[in-house]
């Protein structure tokens, strides 16, 4: 007598088949959308996170992280930014204030040197170290490092719109993330005293501090 044939039918597997795909269809978009939103999520805690270091940074000096040679009295950094690829930029000149290259790569600095350590421009030359005496003093570190964004691009910081002097005071200030695509698409240059809020634009993440 033979014994009856336990296998699926071709039939069967066919149907199986189709409902895997058809929950995987249903499934997937949700799933990537969830993994996107916990990138956002994470990449606006990071920014808050920077900004107010920075802060406290200001809290203790005085001023902010915006000198190279921090025993000038002039200001003169006009870039802060994380570790990672430089964000893209369009077009050319003073645009590309928020990437790390470019016309103003000579004005920039890594965040890990002025608020992880005390070595501006990634010097430990004394002369060029924030005071560790006296009222006004670096008490840092105030973060433990900044890395890449969670899509591997640099955080950036127009800190030029700190200065002291007028020239930039009535620019917004962002902890800026290019996003998914990377791109910088908020303007580096947008005023705040105007009857227009500056913003976020595109799929920018981050975190306005002024």
């Amino acid at each position: 007598m033979k014994k009856k044939n336990s296998g699926f039918t071709l039939i069967e597997v066919v149907v199986v088949l189709a409902v895997v795909a058809i929950l995987a269809a249903i499934l997937t978009p949700n799933i990537v959308k969830s993994i996107n939103d916990s990138k956002i999520a994470r990449a606006t805690n990071e920014a808050q996170v920077i900004a107010a270091s920075m802060g406290t940074f200001y809290k203790d000096l005085g001023r902010w992280p915006t000198k190279d040679n921090v025993t000038s009295s002039a200001d003169s950094m006009y870039l802060l930014h994380g570790k990672g690829e430089p964000m893209l930029t369009s077009g050319t000149g003073v645009v590309r204030q928020w990437s790390s290259t470019g016309t103003w790569s000579a004005n920039a600095d890594l965040f890990n040197n002025h608020l992880a350590r005390n070595t501006p421009d990634g010097t430990n030359n004394v002369n060029r170290q924030y005071a560790i005496t006296g009222k006004f003093k670096w008490n840092g570190p105030y973060l433990t490092t900044v890395e890449a964004d969670p899509w591997g691009t640099e955080y950036s910081c127009n800190v030029r719109s700190l200065w002291e002097g007028p020239t930039y005071t009535t620019y917004a200030v962002y902890v800026l993330s290019g996003g998914e695509n990377r791109f910088a698409e908020t303007g580096y240059n947008q005023t705040f005293n105007t009857t227009v809020e500056p913003e976020l634009t595109g799929d920018d993440v981050g975190f306005r501090m002024k």
